[in-house]
């Protein structure tokens, strides 16, 4: 504007405080009525007629004017959507062509500003400066915008890893949950249906059917409590609750399920036998090392023959609580042996063709070190397995008050 003032072309100077003050009606439909839409499309569709004006007021071919075509294209592109792009290219070319022709065979329609080539070398300069800096700053803004939509891409992407690693976490747990629930009361159920059985057979003398019935209610008790327990420790676990620890004596905490196993070795007439060496007292996920015991005695059970034994010794060493399952089963063969803790689901069956599906042993095993403990194995075919964990008591923790 100052310029304009200086070379004396005061028609422009008032058309460039025009302009101004049109920026700053779109500043205020921007900035105040958020009225982006509007902004835009009024902008854009007075900006080519106001550079007609400003052309034919400022030299034609002599002024600036067609640098400012260049920025203003360039600033549209950056706006719209790329299917108009078409139509404002073809605007940009159409309004450019009819002005440079007017410009060059009617140059009498364009009234002469410049007074000397001095003052045609500063406007042309300062407004292509102006222009250059304006296509500078639309192509870092443009390439700003680029950087942090795809640092955005790469967070989403980041937290959608993060959320199905999650999710296939959670399903993976779920899943190994319906393993144990179906593992942990399989077995008990079956010892109540074939007590219910034998009671419905009539084959029993009133005094054998009111002990098994007896049998049969403290078995289901036990059961439904143990079932109890095991849901209450799912639902911790999906929720990934930590800090479930107990006190309490290793005798008191295994009571009711040794009860159940003897109800089902005795179904398969296999002698269990549960020695308490010593009785520690532990303070850890008393559930956790429920699910360890049941499993590996159940196990036992399972691939013992009838008639064989059972043998549980519960013992401590070192503020360690030491467990050792030992059977007179079928055997472990060497080839299954290496892999025994690994995550292979299939069909196993017992000596009895009780149908597993081998989950239970990774299960105890993954469940031994979130114990901070360990389980070996050593088994020899056809002469028996012995499991042993041993795990810290936890009782000295110095958050234990």
């Amino acid at each position: 504007m100052s310029l304009n003032i200086y070379i004396g072309n005061y028609l422009l100077f008032g058309f460039c405080v025009f302009i101004s003050i049109i920026i700053a009606g779109y500043l205020y439909l921007l900035r105040v009525k958020k009225a982006y839409k509007t902004a835009f499309y009024t902008a854009s569709l007075t900006i080519y007629p106001l550079l007609a004006y400003n052309f034919v007021h400022n030299d034609g071919i002599n002024g600036p004017t067609f640098y400012v075509f260049l920025l203003i294209h360039l600033i549209i592109l950056s706006i719209v959507k790329s299917k108009y792009y078409l139509f404002w290219t073809v605007l940009n070319v159409v309004f450019f062509t009819v002005l440079y022709y007017i410009g060059l065979y009617h140059e009498n329609w364009i009234p002469l500003n410049y007074g000397n080539n001095e003052e045609i070398f500063t406007d042309q300069s300062l407004t292509y400066t102006a222009c250059i800096i304006g296509i500078s700053l639309v192509a870092a803004s443009l390439k700003r915008f680029y950087e942090v939509q795809k640092n955005r891409v790469k967070r989403q992407k980041l937290e959608l890893i993060k959320l199905n690693r999650s999710l296939k976490q959670t399903s993976d747990k779920k899943d190994r949950i319906i393993t144990i629930i179906s593992h942990d009361l399989k077995n008990p159920l079956q010892s109540i249906i074939q007590t219910l059985e034998l009671i419905n057979s009539g084959d029993l003398t009133e005094e054998e059917a009111k002990f098994l019935r007896e049998e049969l209610l403290k078995t289901t008790n036990r059961t439904y409590q143990m079932m109890e327990n095991i849901l209450e420790w799912s639902s911790f676990e999906i929720k990934n609750v930590a800090g479930r620890e107990k006190k309490m004596q290793v005798k008191a905490l295994f009571e009711d399920t040794v009860e159940i196993l003897k109800v089902i070795s005795k179904q398969k007439r296999i002698q269990l036998q549960v020695n308490y060496l010593e009785n520690p007292m532990v303070y850890i996920e008393t559930d956790r090392l429920l699910l360890i015991f049941r499993n590996l005695v159940q196990n036992a059970i399972k691939f013992t023959p009838t008639g064989g034994l059972v043998t549980v010794n519960i013992n401590s060493s070192e503020e360690q609580l030491v467990l050792e399952i030992s059977d007179n089963g079928i055997g472990i063969s060497p080839d299954r042996l290496k892999n025994i803790f690994e995550q292979d689901i299939k069909s196993t069956y017992g000596t009895d063709q009780e149908k597993g599906t081998g989950m239970g042993l990774h299960l105890c095993f993954q469940s031994a070190h979130k114990l901070n403990g360990q389980l070996n194995v050593k088994s020899t075919e056809g002469v028996g397995s012995s499991f042993k964990l041993v795990i810290p008591t936890g009782i000295n923790k110095p958050s234990l008050v």
